[in-house]
């Protein structure tokens, strides 16, 4: 009897033919970012980051989303800038180890184009942060490409001399294109 539930209940949350959870796979994920610097573009890239979704795109309002991206893993391609980066003024990296996303709204904007609604919590600051995304499927792996926009001194990055943003720009675009695979 307890076979028979456990296969109902399986067959309840796949029935679309959709795996509910979805882990990003290292290999082939990115996730890099965008500011200005004397309003030309300045970019780098997170190496380290994690994504846990449990998703199912035709019932997108039972989903949980959950990113992690540890800051000290972030790469501007010079390590002078890396270590101004890591300083107290920016992620501080010596107090705090990651940015996490955490997101149980999500909204159809399509068949394959979605709205991740949650809570960013960088260096302590807590803020609602809307995330778009278009989602793609292929067997046992799935693909979430995207990209947002958030203001850093929303969450005390760049502070000090770096707040005006005069020399930086206040505005910074993330990128996102994460390859998972099915949870075991």
């Amino acid at each position: 009897m307890r076979y028979v539930l456990i296969t109902l209940l399986a067959l309840l949350v796949d029935a679309d033919g959709q795996c509910a959870e979805w882990q990003s796979i290292a290999g082939g994920s990115e996730f890099s970012f965008e500011a200005t610097f004397e309003g030309e573009p300045l970019g780098g890239s997170f190496k380290k980051f994690d994504v846990r979704f449990d998703f199912e795109p035709a019932h997108p309002a039972d989903s949980h989303l959950v990113v992690t991206v540890r800051l000290g893993a972030a790469d501007m391609g010079d390590p002078d800038m890396n270590d101004v980066l890591f300083g107290e003024a920016w992620f501080d990296v010596d107090h705090f180890e990651s940015a996490d996303f955490d997101s149980r709204t999500v909204e159809a904007q399509s068949s394959d184009n979605f709205v991740a609604n949650g809570t960013l919590t960088l260096k302590d600051v807590k803020q609602d942060v809307t995330v778009p995304f278009a989602w793609s499927r292929d067997g046992d792996r799935a693909r979430m490409r995207g990209e947002f926009t958030l203001k850093r001194t929303d969450f005390d990055v760049g502070t000090g001399e770096w707040a005006a943003g005069d020399t930086i720009g206040i505005t910074t675009r993330l990128v996102f294109d994460v390859l998972l695979e099915a949870a075991e």
